[in-house]
């Protein structure tokens, strides 16, 4: 799609950056350093970026993300404290605490299953459902088969089902 400016794909691509590099980083704040190097990436190279179909850029966005955040872990082996007091940057949901606690523990708790399965098979579901992919896009960006990505989300959910009900979660 030629003609994009870079406004119009910071927009478009922020999420899939910014999940693509959290799910190796697990750290927010070392996540926006690494989707900062992401963009800068995009901005040296905007001309081979305009010659790339939507498909083409997400794949190559998604794979800069990884390989950025793969660097950001080796180059920092601990992680640093921020200055910003705790809950500065937590907007007020309106709910409860304890509804919020309650809702934060099952989100944890869904993400360590996910976390826990084997990468063949969490690749494609954080793709798929915190970087917002389709399927069709997660089989170019990983070379393989649409057919071999449902198997693999579908077994991935199976895992982690598995997994929440053995900790008394109800998954389905």
């Amino acid at each position: 799609m030629p003609g994009r400016d870079f406004e119009s794909i910071y927009r478009d691509y922020s999420r899939l950056v910014y999940w693509a590099a959290y799910k190796v980083l697990n750290s927010a704040g070392e996540t926006e350093d690494a989707a900062q190097d992401v963009f800068l990436a995009v901005l040296k190279n905007m001309e081979l970026v305009n010659g790339m179909s939507d498909a083409q850029l997400k794949g190559w966005l998604y794979r800069v993300a990884v390989n950025a955040a793969l660097d950001m872990k080796r180059k920092n082996t601990k992680e640093l404290l921020s200055d910003e007091p705790l809950g500065a940057e937590v907007p007020d949901t309106g709910g409860t605490p304890e509804d919020e606690a309650v809702e934060g523990d099952t989100q944890a708790e869904v993400r360590a299953a996910l976390d826990s399965v084997d990468a063949i098979y969490r690749e494609p579901l954080y793709m798929f459902y915190y970087s917002g992919m389709s399927v069709i896009e997660i089989a170019e960006a990983l070379g393989i088969n649409e057919g071999t990505v449902k198997s693999r989300m579908a077994r991935g959910r199976k895992l982690m089902a598995k997994r929440l009900n053995a900790r008394g979660i109800s998954y389905e």
